[in-house]
């Protein structure tokens, strides 16, 4: 697709440029790191694109408290980065294996996935899980749970800050994490999507966050269900009914609510046992 409507497309150095970018044009800028997004989705009321890929925000790193990565990282990057191998037995990297196709993979970046938020994506149910907090940039440098950032997104708030990169905590020793998602071929969106982490060979699912997308609505955390979970000492089967009552499905073009809660259901299940069912042992 020739992007016809767009006059501008600047290069800044800094996020202080890109961000004066982004005032200068308001609601007709984008931001422009892997580019996917930006040619298939974007409306002709844009006339400005603000390339971040010459701002320094690729890579991952590591340290005591977790793993970062940075915005413009792209998905094969991560897939190929020893940090994210280390971490909850490679359960980001498995997700992130699923996505798209390998050529897609090596263009699509974290900070385009996040700014895009899709309500089909496998990756934000997945970073969800994690309990992942945004870097973001709008004027000075702030940190924002990804939760509230997606909250935020939904109810309209906010002018797009820039996504600079993603922190992930630590991982607990035994963390296992699983994913399933429901789709018509090999490379079709989602029509529900589901991330668990919990420790591993565990009767009680201490410590258990579950997250569902393609609801058709953005992903979202259960967390009464998590709660519920541990305080009642459910059984897979529990969790997995108390998942499917509780997750805010909807009709749409692709399937009923009614259909999607029964997926869901059937696909948190898929997830407990793939965890309940792995070793116990020490994760990087």
């Amino acid at each position: 697709m020739a992007l016809h409507h767009v006059q501008s497309v600047t290069r800044p150095a800094t996020l202080e440029e890109a961000w004066g970018e982004k005032e200068k044009w308001g609601k007709a800028a984008r931001f422009l790191g892997g580019g996917i997004d930006v040619v298939l989705y974007t409306p002709p009321s844009v006339e400005s694109l603000i390339d971040l890929t010459g701002l320094g925000l690729s890579g991952v790193t590591q340290d005591v408290a977790g793993i970062t990565i940075g915005a413009t990282t792209t998905m094969t990057e991560a897939i190929e980065s020893s940090e994210i191998r280390a971490y909850a037995h490679a359960f980001l990297i498995d997700v992130l294996k699923e996505v798209a196709s390998p050529l897609q993979r090596n263009v699509a970046t974290f900070g385009g996935t996040l700014g895009s938020a899709h309500p089909w994506s496998d990756v934000i149910p997945a970073l969800l899980v994690l309990d992942a907090t945004l870097i973001l940039y709008d004027g000075a440098e702030r940190a924002a749970g990804l939760e509230q950032f997606l909250a935020d997104r939904a109810r309209g708030r906010g002018t797009g800050p820039i996504i600079c990169g993603i922190r992930i905590p630590r991982a607990l020793e035994s963390s296992r994490g699983a994913h399933a998602a429901f789709t018509r071929t090999a490379f079709d969106v989602a029509t529900l999507n589901v991330s668990c982490v919990a420790p591993a060979g565990k009767s009680r699912w201490s410590d258990l966050r579950i997250a569902v997308g393609g609801t058709p609505g953005l992903a979202t955390r259960l967390r009464d269900v998590e709660s519920a979970a541990v305080r009642e000492a459910m059984s897979e089967e529990g969790i997995a009914d108390a998942a499917a009552s509780a997750v805010n499905a909807r009709d749409d073009a692709r399937a009923s609510g009614e259909y999607r809660r029964t997926v869901a259901r059937a696909l948190v299940a898929r997830c407990l046992r793939r965890i309940s069912e792995e070793p116990e042992g020490n994760v990087g």
